[in-house]
């Protein structure tokens, strides 16, 4: 991101331009996102009950598929959301532990408001009231940022260097945020179709006995297509990231990372075309996959622990 080592954004107008469109962009999610969440959830413990449990009468929960997939989407949006929104922010001129405060916060915010979903599934419905009380915290810390950020940019306001510290902890939080995903992802895929060949067979070729259907190859597609450009944009971050460290063999770790998520989004079509053998191909990606993003984000934030890495980014 240019933004890491960029301190006179206003001098350079493409940059300016396409940051000012970015915030534009930015405020609209962040005032849509309190109808989507409304539509979604609804805003009160009744409504948010509802949504986990379908009946009050008779409770049934959320089936937990679903439940970790609505996580593991909301985790890969605010986790690149917050960093380009961050990134930005860190050029206001105010004190420090402000600018702390702000992108501590909305990290927290953000990744409890998801995962409280966990909560309100295994312990109690009473995790309800701390999903409402996250996402308000959540909107109050991005809403405060953006409003700064937009404050700086739309006035004759003078930009600051972001203060090299700050930086270690914004990427060190976003590596810490890939630790999630990558967990949440490897739990979705389990619940999804099993940790069995067989199991992983039946999700694509169907079984009657379980009554389960055969998938489509449109149904595949739907999967297989965004999630080409998504999972591209995400490793290609947490890999520029990884590079800015002692890592070594970074082309062999970037190869790997990459063809570990291509063989998984592919693999669904090698079981439908090719056999429940390609089930082991699956759950070999799956795993390669979620070890690599593992260890490429502990080396990042080992490294800035140790003061060693340099993440400050150019894309």
């Amino acid at each position: 991101m240019r933004f890491f080592i960029s301190s006179n954004i206003k001098n350079n107008a493409p940059l300016f331009t396409t940051v000012i469109l970015f915030l534009a962009f930015t405020l609209i999610f962040w005032i849509t996102n309190w109808f989507y969440f409304h539509w979604k959830y609804g805003i009160t413990y009744s409504k948010l009950y509802s949504y986990f449990f379908t009946d009050p009468r008779f409770p049934e929960p959320l089936p937990l598929s679903q439940l970790l997939e609505d996580i593991h989407i909301q985790i890969f949006l605010y986790s690149l959301f917050l960093l380009a929104l961050s990134s930005i922010f860190v050029h206001k001129c105010v004190r420090d532990g402000i600018k702390y405060s702000l992108i501590i916060s909305s990290f927290l915010s953000g990744f409890l408001e998801a995962l409280s979903g966990l909560g309100v599934y295994f312990v109690s419905p009473l995790f309800i009231h701390l999903k409402i009380f996250f996402f308000i915290a959540f909107q109050f810390s991005t809403g405060t940022m953006l409003a700064m950020a937009l404050k700086l940019y739309l006035s004759k306001e003078k930009e600051e260097p972001p203060e090299r510290g700050i930086l270690f902890t914004l990427v060190f939080i976003f590596a810490g945020t890939v630790l999630i995903f990558a967990t949440m992802n490897f739990f979705l895929f389990v619940a999804k179709m099993g940790i069995t060949p067989s199991s992983v067979a039946d999700y694509y070729l169907g079984n009657r006995e379980l009554f389960i259907r055969k998938k489509t190859v449109s149904g595949l597609m739907s999967v297989f297509n965004p999630h080409l450009v998504s999972m591209a944009v995400y490793l290609f971050t947490v890999a520029h990231f990884a590079f800015f460290t002692n890592l070594k063999k970074k082309i062999y770790w970037s190869a790997v990372l990459f063809l570990s998520a291509f063989i998984d989004n592919l693999s669904g079509y090698l079981i439908l075309w090719g056999g429940p053998f390609f089930a082991y191909v699956k759950i070999i990606s799956v795993i390669g996959l979620t070890l690599c993003l593992y260890y490429l984000s502990a080396v990042v934030m080992v490294s800035i622990i140790r003061h060693r890495a340099r993440p400050i980014v150019v894309l």
